[in-house]
């Protein structure tokens, strides 16, 4: 009972998420013809998108936690904001109907990488904290390789306007996420 009412609020910050990426996209296909369609900012959307349903897949195990503390509650209710809030950089309201997502991405891009900086160093104390208490489902030299990457190259993106490198960069984490995702979320027990 104590999971379900505190996993609520969490709940519908992921489910913001959810309906920020796919209203955009559908907005985005609407209006195809008349918007400069940004390919790094769709591709980071799906990075942020995977990460959330990811992000609310791992949650169910917590059904299983026995005590819930409110510390406990607000790292993840921050997890889920700071996933919100990444969504909504890439995807602003009230934009006009001949908007360029392209400059809108590059022009956004420090305030992006310095949330998902934030965001990253919040998922690595969540898997030191795991490592501490036996409870990672990776090892260290995996995790270390994934999130490292994505530090180093995120501090470098947060620096340059060069298109082949967010280019690069967006399909890297793509690839990186799924891959994580695959070997990394264990199916739910009933």
């Amino acid at each position: 009972m104590v999971f379900e009412y505190l996993t609520v609020l969490i709940s519908v910050v992921v489910g913001l998420s959810v309906t920020s990426f796919l209203t955009n996209v559908v907005r985005i296909i609407h209006v195809r013809g008349d918007v400069t369609i940004s390919w790094v900012q769709l591709l980071w959307s799906i990075v942020i998108l995977i990460w959330t349903i990811a992000f609310w897949w791992f949650t169910f195990v917590l059904a299983e936690q026995p005590q819930w503390t409110f510390p406990l509650f607000v790292f993840l209710l921050a997890y889920s904001i700071l996933l919100f809030f990444l969504m909504a950089l890439l995807f602003p309201e009230g934009v006009p109907a001949d908007h360029n997502y392209q400059a809108q991405f590059m022009q956004n891009r420090f305030w992006f990488f310095g949330v998902l900086l934030v965001f990253l160093c919040v998922d690595l104390s969540d898997y030191i904290i795991k490592q501490d208490k036996d409870l990672s489902i990776i090892g260290q030299l995996p995790y270390a390789a994934f999130v490292g990457s994505l530090i180093v190259l995120s501090l470098f993106a947060l620096r340059t306007d060069n298109l082949l490198f967010h280019r690069v960069f967006a399909v890297y984490s793509v690839l990186a996420l799924l891959v994580m995702s695959v070997t990394t979320l264990v199916p739910l027990a009933s």
